[in-house]
């Protein structure tokens, strides 16, 4: 059974799990009923999980009907992908001369707090389980928090919110699942790619922090269509 705390939070997860490891395919219908009997639950955190998988373009929620799994195609994540590498880009090289000081230390703290959820991951005995419900909300937070400082310092606001809505559109921190079990890749994308942006932006060096936040989203983008390939994600 599901614990009490953050009920409906630890159900989207577990569904969301799920969708994107092929063990609820498209088309799937998810019974109120079933899921409640599966997690123990009453259906009220059932609804609440549905509609946040909704939210995430996962399942399509109707009325008197229940959910049924619904994926993006896989033309529209790479459509999503190609945006957000360009607009993250030009927001970074933005922030590269308005950041403030502050804004800085901020971008660092995110980093720190990023990098101790990885190595903490990854120096775990062989033998302990991972918690990947706890360690997926640590990593999206600690990583959202250094996009977000980047995406305010540019100091253009239409462009954060097209960068936000960009990223809604598709759970972005599932892409750890493709690399969980690659210590050297996990580092990578999250200790070394992340610090090479804010090496930039400290330096001022516009074009330098464009290349290395572009590169960073692209990079993301193409392990994870790579990993839902491999699990058929579309069928």
């Amino acid at each position: 059974m599901v614990e009490a705390s953050g009920l409906a939070e630890e159900i989207a997860y577990r569904l969301r799990a799920d969708i994107l490891d092929g063990k609820l395919p498209l088309g799937s219908r998810l019974r109120h009923e079933d899921l409640a009997e599966r997690f123990g639950v009453s259906r009220t955190p059932i609804r609440e999980a549905l509609r946040q998988l909704q939210a995430l373009n996962l399942v399509d929620v109707r009325t008197n009907r229940g959910a049924t799994v619904r994926v993006p195609t896989r033309a529209e994540l790479v459509e999503v992908y190609e945006l957000r590498a360009n607009l993250e880009g030009f927001a970074c090289q933005l922030a590269a001369s308005r950041a403030t000081s502050a804004d800085l230390d901020e971008l660092e703290r995110a980093q720190a707090q990023l990098h101790g959820a990885v190595e903490a991951a990854l120096s775990r005995p062989a033998d302990t389980p991972l918690d990947e419900s706890e360690f997926d909300a640590r990593l999206a937070d600690a990583n959202g928090a250094f996009h977000a400082v980047v995406h305010r310092a540019s100091g253009n606001r239409r462009l954060h919110d097209s960068i936000l809505d960009l990223q809604r559109f598709f759970p972005r921190d599932s892409v750890w699942r493709a690399i969980a079990h690659d210590r050297e890749t996990m580092r990578q994308m999250n200790i070394h790619e992340h610090e090479a942006i804010a090496a930039a932006l400290r330096a001022r060096a516009g074009s330098a922090s464009s290349k290395a936040m572009r590169d960073h989203v692209q990079a993301a983008g193409e392990i994870l269509l790579g990993y839902l390939d491999n699990q058929r994600f579309w069928g």
